[in-house]
């Protein structure tokens, strides 16, 4: 359960609102309970909660229009009814007007937070592509991926393939690379985008309980277990499952696994009943799982079965031209975050995050931005606003007499000079030419020669 989430509750029934305050709060959410729904939407706008659950029947202003004027302020919002059995269909129609879901009372506690996990999730998911959507390429398709090298063109055609298919997928990659961007991307594209999409991070999970997050449990299954839970692939229903790091999971529950995929059923821990899976599988991971079956690691029916389809993502390192369109990327993000007005990089510190070869890969980069970002708020960053460990770290003791070295410098790094600028100057060949102190002529011939297209560069 994610806990310290931003709960609105607004009921005219005192006594409801005041238990359902304090069952919410007892789950671990931070809660506001609000009985007059002008209240309610002012604490929209001033507080921001995550998720917001409006009585549907209430005086004056039902639920169902007090959510449309909160879907003004936060168009994000996953807000919830709470109705009557008798009124279930009015629900419904709700929920085709923007609401995200539904409850009826009484309420059973067990489903109201089944039910925050998943709108979280939404919320969650909604959140990440906001923030990533301006700064990639294919707005509006696959928000979340940035780059336009050709390996990650290659990424968006796969995502595009698959999107719309319910094919297991396996992402491979290298740790920091996006894995989980591209995951999102997949779901959001595809015909499951209106459900949850629930990621299970397998490499945190203990052994002794990953059976129990994957397929969940019966009451008195073990010492702990005081009530039924659903797992995690059950509480996707029929959205997507998303298993990072899945070559971390024991033998025992890839077995479990290899039957979900293999007859989309499973069986909770505790339990005889065979229960039907609807969610999507989608998989990812660091290690080499073609290794881990040599050295008997990983099951080898299972790594088939996973591999249905696989994506690869590439290291940064391997696509440079990305670079420059993910720092930007990120700017804006930590801008907000950080509360800076930083516009650009310049093309000598642009220069330098082109050349590291950044092994933490994009999660590196976010991290080091941040911690820049934070001790600085020029207009412009700048080398000298780097860390000196970044600066020597792509700095090389040349051996040549000058001519020769400077000769090797333009042949190694002239290419991402260049795109530092464009990028800059937004493919302006004109005032990149000004900037570098040489002709347009002379560019265009170098840019031809690196096969650079300056459009790319350009805003749309």
């Amino acid at each position: 359960m994610a806990t310290g989430a931003r709960i609105l509750v607004v009921d005219d029934e005192r006594p409801l609102l005041s238990a359902l305050v304090s069952a919410l709060e007892s789950m671990g959410y931070e809660v506001k309970g609000e009985s007059r729904q002008s209240d309610g939407l002012a604490c929209v706008e001033s507080w921001q909660p995550d998720v917001a659950i409006f009585d549907l029947n209430m005086p004056g202003m039902s639920g169902i229009t007090l959510a449309q004027e909160a879907l003004k302020i936060l168009p994000d919002l996953p807000v919830i009814v709470l109705t009557a059995f008798g009124t279930i269909d009015s629900a419904v129609q709700a929920m085709r007007s923007g609401v995200y879901s539904y409850l009826t009372k009484p309420f059973d506690l067990d489903v109201v937070e089944l039910t925050l996990q998943k709108a979280l999730d939404h919320h969650e998911q909604k959140r990440r592509f906001s923030v990533l959507a301006e700064a990639t390429g294919r707005v509006g398709e696959f928000e979340g991926i940035v780059g336009k090298s050709s390996a990650i063109r290659k990424v968006l055609d796969a995502v595009e393939a698959v999107a719309n298919t319910d094919s297991t997928v396996l992402i491979t990659g290298e740790s920091g690379t996006g894995k989980e961007v591209i995951a999102h991307a997949i779901h959001a594209a595809g015909n499951r985008h209106e459900r949850p999409f629930i990621t299970v991070d397998c490499a945190t999970i203990p052994d002794t309980l990953i059976e129990s997050e994957l397929f969940g449990h019966a009451k008195g299954a073990y010492t702990g277990a005081h009530k039924d839970r659903a797992g995690h692939i059950e509480a996707a229903d029929n959205g997507t499952a998303f298993l990072d790091e899945i070559g971390e999971i024991p033998l025992m529950a890839q077995k479990k696994l290899l039957r979900v995929l293999e007859e989309m059923t499973f069986v909770r821990v505790g339990e005889s009943r065979r229960r039907q899976a609807h969610a999507r599988i989608l998989a990812a991971t660091n290690r080499n799982l073609s290794l881990e079956v040599e050295q008997g690691r990983f099951r080898e029916d299972l790594y088939y079965r996973l591999k249905v389809i696989e994506i690869h993502l590439p290291p940064l390192r391997d696509r440079i031209e990305d670079i420059p369109p993910l720092i930007q990327c990120y700017l804006t993000r930590l801008n907000r975050k950080l509360n800076r007005k930083i516009s650009s990089v310049s093309p000598a510190a642009m220069k330098i995050f082109c050349d590291y070869k950044w092994p933490g890969n994009i999660r590196e980069m976010v991290n080091l931005l941040e911690q820049i970002m934070t001790f600085n708020n020029p207009e412009i960053l700048d080398v000298k606003h780097l860390p000196k460990s970044l600066q020597t770290s792509t700095s090389t003791l040349p051996t040549q007499n000058f001519h020769e070295f400077k000769d090797q410098v333009f042949r190694e790094t002239g290419r991402n000079y260049f795109m530092s600028l464009l990028n800059h100057f937004h493919g302006n060949i004109t005032k990149v030419a000004d900037y570098a102190g040489i002709n347009r002529r002379h560019i265009h011939r170098l840019l031809h020669a690196w096969d650079i297209d300056p459009s790319l560069f350009r805003d749309n």
